[in-house]
């Protein structure tokens, strides 16, 4: 099987994720994502940069070298259009679109910021939660036999 190699210019003009972060003594981390391994330190972004771009050189020169397969950063797939139709029972689209007239907004709108809120509620983790539910049922039970 004959495996076309690709050369290090094709690999440095792709859009890779780059992460910055300060670390604890205040220098910036840069590192790409996909590449592992491939970090690099500066005093402020602009150096981070310039080192990650070095190292990301090397990095794939090594990869080269010892024949192993480089990453490619996965393609951004388009967004979908944001439209859609949805069927409901006429007395809830009745019921939103009053909601949307009290409040001063299209159903759309409402329609929206309803579906957001709901989602963000769902995202978002609930750790206490589990940790509060067992002791108030614990502070009732030892009510009860106080």
């Amino acid at each position: 099987m004959n495996k076309t190699v690709k050369p290090a210019s094709h690999y440095l003009s792709l859009p890779y994720t780059i992460r910055l972060r300060r670390d604890e003594e205040g220098d910036v981390v840069a590192r790409i994502e996909e590449l592992p391994g491939c970090i690099s330190h500066g005093a402020n972004e602009a150096e981070a940069l310039k080192n990650l771009r070095e190292m990301q050189k090397l990095w794939l020169d090594d990869c080269m070298a010892a024949g192993q397969p480089i990453p490619e950063p996965e393609k951004d797939e388009p967004l979908p259009s944001g439209k859609w139709v949805q069927r409901v029972p006429r007395s809830l689209h009745r019921r939103l679109a009053e909601l949307a007239s009290v409040e001063g907004v299209s159903l759309n709108q409402l329609v929206t910021s309803m579906l957001a809120q709901q989602l963000g509620a769902r995202s978002v983790p609930r750790p206490v939660e589990p940790m509060l539910t067992p002791h108030a049922g614990s502070r009732q039970q030892r009510r009860l036999h106080s």
